[in-house]
C-alpha cells in the first residue's frame, strides 16, 4: 500500500480540487508496485508523468485507457518488487517489456514479462499458456 502523512502534504503544488500533492509517501514492503511513465498531449507538446499503481485491476484499466488513444501514450513501465537477498528484505527494480493477461476463474491477472527474463505474476509453467497482450514496450532508440 502507498500511505501518506498529513504533515507531508504540499498544498502549494496541488493542481485542483480533489488532487493532493505530497512530499513523501511510504510503500509497504512485500507488495509489487507498477510505475507507469506516460505522456499526454497538451496543445502541441507531450507532457510526461509517472503514476504508481499496486492493484492489478488499475494496471489493466490504465493500459486499456491508453490503448488506441492518440492523446495519451505509455512511455515506459517498471516494477518495484519485494526481493529477499541474504536474509535482508529489499527492493528490486526491473523494466517491463510486455504485459499479457492471464485469465483464471473469469478474473484477469496481468503478467509482467521483464528485462530480467522473468514472468512476474505466474509460475514458469503458467506463463507458457497463451495470453492476450495488452502492452508491449517500444524499442529504445540508440543515442547518436
Amino acid at each position: 500500500m502507498i500511505t501518506t502523512d498529513k504533515a507531508h502534504e504540499a498544498p502549494m503544488f496541488s493542481m485542483g480540487p480533489g488532487i493532493a500533492t505530497w512530499r513523501a509517501a511510504t510503500l509497504s514492503l512485500g507488495m509489487l508496485y507498477v510505475f507507469i511513465t506516460y505522456a499526454f498531449k497538451e496543445e502541441r507538446r507531450w507532457v510526461q508523468q509517472t503514476t504508481i499503481l499496486w492493484d492489478p485491476r488499475d494496471v489493466l484499466q490504465f493500459c486499456r485507457t491508453c490503448s488506441g488513444n492518440k492523446s495519451l501514450k505509455i512511455v515506459e513501465i517498471s516494477l518495484l518488487e519485494p526481493y529477499r537477498r541474504e536474509k535482508v528484505n529489499t527492493w528490486r527494480w526491473t523494466s517491463v517489456l510486455s504485459i499479457r493477461i492471464y485469465v483464471e476463474d473469469d478474473v484477469e491477472i496481468p503478467v509482467y514479462f521483464t528485462d530480467a527474463g522473468e514472468a512476474v505474476g505466474l509460475t514458469r509453467e503458467e506463463a507458457k499458456q497463451k495470453m492476450k497482450s495488452i502492452y508491449r514496450a517500444r524499442p529504445k532508440r540508440e543515442a547518436a
